[in-house]
This record gives C-alpha cells, sequence and structure tokens, in this order.
C-alpha cells in the first residue's frame, strides 16, 4: 500500500476539535504527502513580488509547495510561470537562485528555450525524427497565475476559486501595507535573508501571528524595542476585559494580529524626511487616510497557505519535510519615499529578523523545541482553548478575540481540516 492511500484513509476531521488538535498533525509523514495534494497543489500560493524581476528576461527559482518553478519576465507586462524541469529528461532547468537570460538552457543535454516557454531547438537536432514537433516540447506552465497589486501567486489546480476570491477579507490588510506608499507600490528589492527549521511547516504561522508567546520568548527584544521607543510596556498579567477585540480569523484560513496601544511613546521632532513622507501621502491620499497610514501599526497577518506581514517584511515559507521548512524574510521598501524612510525599515528589520536578529533565533529556537517535544508521546492532543470562552463569531464569518487568545488559530485548523478532508 502507497503513502498517498494511507493518508487518504486518514480522518483528518478527528484530528481537529473546537479546542485541541493531535500531534499527529505535526510529525506524520503521511499527512504531510496529503497535504501536498489537497492543499498546496489546489490552493493559490504565493511565489514572489514583481520588483524582484523587474526587466525583460529576469527569472527567479521558486518552490509551489514541494515543486519546483520559474517565474520569468516575459514583457514588461507579462510574468509566466513555468515548473522547472526540462521537457527532455527532467533535469532542473534552472539551478541559479535567480539571474537574467535571452534563452533558458537546461545544462544536462543543452535543450534551450525562449523565455516564453517555447523550446527554440533540441541540442544535435538532425538525430530527431522530421516529424517531432517542437510545439509539442514547451515548458509546461503553471495551471493559473495571478497578482494583487504586485504580489504573484500561482495555483496547480486547472479549477478553483479566483485569486480576488481566496484573498478575501486579507485584502484591505495588504492594501494597508502597500498603501503605506504616496505611489502605492512597495519593493522587494533589498533582498531576503533565508531560514531553515526543523519543524513542520504549519508551526510557523502560528508564531508569527500569536503573540501568546511575545513576552515570554521575546523578553530582550521586547525590552530593547520599549527603550529605544521610550514605551512602557502594560504587565502581561494585567489584561482588561473589556480590551478591544484585537485576534481575527478571517476565513479561508487567513489570520490577523492587531498590536495594542501600550504606554506613551516619546513624541521625537519629526524629521524633514519624515515630514516630507507625511506631505506626500497627504497629498496621495488626504488627511484622514495618511495620519492613519503613517501613525498607526499595520496588522500581523498571514494569508494561507505561505505568505504572513510582519512589522517590516513579507515572510514565505516553503514546506521541505514533515519537519523541516524553509523561511525567507524580504524587507518591504515603500516606493516614492524619502531614502531615509527605507533605511529606517532596513535598520529596524537587521535588529529585529534575521540570523543576528533579536527575534528570529528566538522563533526558530522555540519552533524547533517544539517539535522535538511532540515526540514525547504521552498526551497527544495540543490545547488551543485560551480565549474559547468569550471568541465572537461574526455574522460574515470573522471570529475575534482578545489580545493573545488563540481564536485565529482555533479557524486556521478548522479551515485545514476542511481542506485535507476534500477531495
Amino acid at each position: 500500500m502507497t503513502i498517498a492511500e494511507t493518508a487518504a484513509d486518514i480522518d483528518v476531521a478527528a484530528l481537529v476539535t473546537p479546542d485541541r488538535i493531535h500531534g499527529r498533525l505535526y510529525y506524520d509523514e503521511a499527512l504531510f504527502e496529503l497535504e501536498m495534494r489537497r492543499i498546496w497543489n489546489k490552493v493559490w500560493v504565493y511565489l514572489a513580488h514583481e520588483s524582484e524581476i523587474p526587466n525583460r528576461g529576469d527569472y527567479l527559482r521558486r518552490k509551489l509547495g514541494a515543486q519546483p518553478v520559474i517565474l520569468v519576465r516575459v514583457t514588461d507586462h507579462n510574468i509566466r510561470v513555468f515548473y522547472n524541469r526540462c521537457r527532455h529528461r527532467a533535469n532542473l532547468l534552472c539551478h541559479k537562485e535567480r539571474g537574467n537570460a535571452a534563452e533558458l538552457i537546461c545544462p544536462y543535454h543543452g535543450w534551450t528555450y525562449a523565455t516564453d516557454g517555447r523550446l527554440v531547438a533540441p541540442s544535435f537536432g538532425g538525430a530527431y525524427e522530421s516529424s517531432l514537433r517542437q510545439e509539442d516540447f514547451a515548458l509546461t506552465p503553471v495551471a493559473r497565475v495571478d497578482s494583487y497589486r504586485g504580489l504573484i501567486f500561482a495555483s496547480a489546480a486547472e479549477d478553483g476559486i479566483g485569486l480576488d476570491e481566496h484573498l478575501g477579507r486579507a485584502r484591505p490588510l495588504l492594501d494597508f501595507v502597500i498603501d503605506r506608499s504616496p505611489v502605492g507600490e512597495v519593493m522587494l528589492t533589498a533582498g531576503a535573508q533565508a531560514a531553515r527549521y526543523r519543524g513542520n511547516w504549519k508551526m510557523l504561522p502560528e508564531n508569527s501571528v500569536e503573540n501568546y508567546h511575545g513576552p515570554f520568548v521575546h523578553r530582550v527584544a521586547f525590552a530593547l524595542s520599549d527603550r529605544r521607543a521610550g514605551r512602557v510596556r502594560a504587565s502581561v498579567t494585567r489584561r482588561e476585559h473589556d480590551q478591544e477585540d484585537e485576534t481575527l480569523y478571517l476565513g479561508g484560513g487567513h489570520m490577523a494580529e492587531y498590536l495594542p496601544r501600550v504606554g506613551s511613546p516619546t513624541r521625537r521632532e519629526p524629521t524633514a524626511a519624515r515630514q516630507a513622507y507625511v506631505a506626500a501621502m497627504i497629498a496621495a491620499y488626504g488627511d484622514a487616510r495618511a495620519r492613519e497610514l503613517t501613525e498607526t501599526l499595520p496588522a500581523f497577518f498571514f494569508v494561507f497557505p505561505n505568505l504572513m506581514f510582519i512589522q517590516t517584511h513579507f515572510r514565505r515559507l516553503d514546506p521541505v519535510s514533515v519537519d523541516c521548512t524553509d523561511v525567507y524574510y524580504h524587507p518591504a521598501l515603500l516606493k516614492g519615499v524619502p531614502d531615509e524612510i527605507n533605511h529606517e525599515i532596513l535598520r529596524f528589520h537587521e535588529t529585529s529578523f534575521g540570523p543576528a536578529g533579536f527575534v528570529t533565533p528566538d522563533d526558530i529556537q522555540i519552533l524547533e523545541r517544539n517539535q522535538t517535544g511532540l515526540h514525547a508521546l504521552g498526551d497527544e492532543w495540543l490545547f488551543l482553548g485560551r480565549g474559547l470562552h468569550r471568541e465572537m463569531r461574526h455574522s460574515d464569518g470573522v471570529a475575534s478575540g482578545q489580545f493573545m487568545d488563540e481564536n485565529q488559530l482555533r479557524g486556521l485548523w478548522r479551515h485545514y481540516a476542511d481542506l485535507m478532508s476534500g477531495p
């Protein structure tokens, strides 16, 4: 019996209850194979931002779940996504992470493709029959490709909901991040930091959009940040009963966390660059929207299954195996702002994230400890009941809770169970 046949018999819904999930969901290899089929090979997956391939012939290597793909800018306004597989003997066509090329040449036997995927010529073509049709050996395109405000998504499934429907209530959160530019564009041109952790892919979004762990895992990082900003952080044990709802499950597997406004940050005299930035924003959006965009922190949010925005950057994950995940941190620079503004974003990003930051190493270590802890099989159920008694279910499908509650995680797992229980 194959792994896929074994996985198909698993009752995933029985592993997700209203307030608990089973540890098997993080370590079962058969379930991981089933996830590739029922989630990663079906839903819309974030791949890249248009600014990463700005010129004709620019290409990127990325992954669609476990499948290697290539993004190529064919013309100024046309980006194609192909499976990264030569049509001759299935060699990896592009082995570099990025580059620019007039043609794509397979390193194994030299088959050459145009950037639009057409087979230009098989090497030593005289050995092939005259009936060989080159058009039958073009690169295989990914079934569906679409973009939202420069963010490129792809789906391996021929049929399914459109990208706008998939993004759903996450769109206003994406808009808020991107509209912080006076020209409405972000740039992912500063490069990326990469990390690999020995843990299941689902742990990263849980950790990224959940602040219950923050005061414990990031105590040092929070203290340094507060000192620099002149904040006094509220005690983790003192939460007001009528505190504004701040954790949201948005439907479709998407989650959000709104940071509380704690203490009174010191008001510093705005720099000339900051004044110019605010003026440009007011000119672009009007006073009310500009003030909201420049004076309010964006939410931390997760777009199912692999895109997050956290403070300074878009965070992208690739599942490698049931207990191994790659994560990439792409600083989101703002187009049309003074250089000093983007410089501040990068400096704050470097302080918090990446291998030398004060936040990322904490999270990587705690996720790997989580995966190790799952090997203790005494009690396999994980409890996600924080705030269940006060969770608010709204008519539009949104579920909200207070700061540090776990309602958003419960929503994520309900969505996961629905997808994994499908065909």
